[in-house]
């Protein structure tokens, strides 16, 4: 029963990316129902799956939700929040080089665009990454399967 549990925890986490993404509670709702409807991840979580990946897809969104939290808000506690949750998903899933690779496209991304006006946000996003890069790799370094690969694969 486990797979269907974190399939239910897969959607809030989506509820939650979304509305913190979008700023609109009705976004969020429309993500945990395409969540919970996806063909392909509704076959990862179904009662008695023996696959990791119904646990994993929960970590890879709960660790972007978390993130974007530590962004938004700059607290140093949502980035430490953040490297744990990309801990976890270390520990559950080999894809962990998925967020690795992502998070920094999308700290880039706002370094290329953002606006004089938007400074002290743009302040918040370096402060989130600079926690959740150093933190998260030194844990992920703990993961015996990883090691160094946390450095050397990105």
């Amino acid at each position: 029963m486990l797979a269907p549990v974190f399939a239910s925890l897969t959607s809030i986490a989506a509820y939650l990316l979304t509305s913190e993404v979008t700023r609109k509670h009705g976004a969020g709702l429309i993500a945990a129902l395409m969540i919970g409807v996806v063909p392909s991840y509704m076959s990862r979580s179904v009662a008695g799956s023996y696959d990791n990946e119904g646990v994993s897809i929960f970590a890879l969104v709960f660790a972007f939700y978390v993130f974007i939290k530590a962004c938004n808000t700059g607290s140093i506690l949502w980035s430490v929040g953040s490297a744990l949750a990309y801990f976890y998903m270390v520990a559950s899933w080999g894809g962990y080089s998925f967020i690795i690779n992502i998070i920094p496209i999308y700290v880039l991304f706002q370094l290329i665009t953002h606006k004089k006006e938007e400074e002290k946000d743009f302040d918040k996003t370096i402060t989130a990454y600079n926690i959740f890069y150093i933190f998260g790799t030194l844990l992920a370094m703990q993961i015996p399967f990883v090691q160094f690969l946390a450095l050397t694969s990105s």
